[in-house]
């Protein structure tokens, strides 16, 4: 899983979670409701900026964490 599509998944349970539709939510961003549905199911980018947004209206905020190594097991 990317960490586009992981964030994607995270972004969809934070609405779910906190009872927000997918209505709801583009009423408050000012964003069409296939536009919303588009970057949920990977078909346009989710960029950090709307994830953002997107988990404020959850209640929630975005942390990115970089972290140091791999994941490689070979």
């Amino acid at each position: 899983m990317t960490a586009e599509e992981s964030m994607r998944a995270q972004v969809r349970a934070a609405l779910e979670t906190a009872g927000v539709s997918q209505a709801d939510a583009c009423r408050q961003l000012g964003c069409s409701t296939k536009h919303l549905n588009q970057m949920l199911t990977g078909k346009a980018p989710l960029s950090l900026a709307w994830a953002e947004r997107i988990l404020a209206l959850c209640g929630m905020r975005l942390v990115v964490l970089a972290l140091t190594g791999t994941n490689d097991t070979a």
